[in-house]
């Protein structure tokens, strides 16, 4: 019996037909390229469509109407912050402090020659960098080697 139904499946195999592509003419390509251009074209302007009516939708401007004022909020909180900050009497104390460890190192000749020497190491260090930079530079060709 198992022989049977091998051979009824391997029937049906053969029954089964498989559609061939025949070689079309070359006129049919040119309008299969056009019927292309045409879709394309039909879906880029399907796309513009949907894209307009999801940016025309109740639904995007609720959710933008939401993120305005969530920023907006946001935005408050954050001046407020500031403010508070900015009018505490520990920033003050602190600003205060930092203006003075200003005057003193600016006043003071240990201040002096350490604000000499970091200046001379920056200065040292934009020189190194500017060396490292020609050396990735190729030279420019003079006149001559231009010439030849």
């Amino acid at each position: 019996m198992s022989d049977e139904i091998n051979e009824l499946k391997a029937e049906e195999r053969l029954k089964i037909e498989i559609p061939m592509e025949e070689d079309e003419p070359a006129a049919k390509t040119e309008s299969t390229t056009i019927n292309v251009a045409e879709e394309l074209q039909r879906l880029g302007r399907q796309f513009a469509s949907t894209l307009e009516s999801a940016w025309s939708s109740e639904e995007r401007q609720k959710v933008e109407g939401e993120v305005r004022a969530g920023l907006r909020s946001f935005a408050d909180e954050v001046d407020k912050i500031i403010h508070e900050v900015k009018n505490s009497p520990a920033t003050e104390r602190v600003t205060t402090s930092a203006t003075d460890a200003k005057d003193r190192v600016n006043t003071t000749e240990v201040g002096q020659k350490t604000m000499a020497g970091i200046a001379g190491g920056l200065r040292w260090l934009g020189e190194e960098l500017g060396n490292i930079a020609d050396h990735f530079t190729p030279p420019e060709k003079s006149p001559e080697d231009k010439a030849e």
